[in-house]
């Protein structure tokens, strides 16, 4: 299975984020990084093979299950969901504007919330009508078996 990501700025925003952590600034009293700062959320993917499949594991802290949709649409499974933070109070902070959320105490925050997208192109050969998707504390386990002309076949010689 191949990877399609498009993020023009990924690279450079994760630089960006490794060297503020290496110089961990603590000389300014209120640290606000916005997801505009601090680019996409990017869910980790864990891809395994065995004879009857591949599972695709994904890491989703904090993000309601019913938030996420697994789509397979011309070989290609897209997993698209969109993880919500919330304040102290209990108010999703994507509803507050700027000045407002510098009043809500943070001093650092690192938690990233926003939509994302991860797609994957699959085998010409896997049973799309069968995928399974189950969300277990935090992790999403998408299976899909693979279509007859993946699995190994004994092919008798003739003599």
């Amino acid at each position: 299975m191949s990877q399609l990501i498009y993020a023009p700025f990924g690279a450079l925003n994760q630089l960006h984020r490794r060297f503020g952590r290496a110089l961990d600034d603590r000389t300014t009293p209120d640290v606000e990084v916005t997801n505009d700062e601090a680019g996409a959320w990017v869910p980790q993917v864990d891809i395994k093979e065995d004879e009857q499949g591949f599972s695709v594991l994904m890491d989703l802290p904090g993000v309601d299950p019913k938030q996420v949709a697994v789509t397979i649409d011309r070989d290609i499974l897209t997993i698209r969901g969109n993880r919500t933070l919330e304040d102290n109070e209990g108010t999703n902070e994507n509803t507050h504007e700027k000045n407002s959320r510098s009043t809500s105490g943070y001093k650092r925050r690192e938690r990233v919330s926003g939509a994302f997208v991860r797609q994957f192109t699959l085998p010409e050969a896997v049973d799309g009508s069968s995928v399974s998707a189950k969300s277990i504390n935090g992790v999403l386990n998408v299976r899909i078996p693979k279509g007859e002309r993946n699995k190994p076949l004994n092919i008798a010689i003739a003599t």
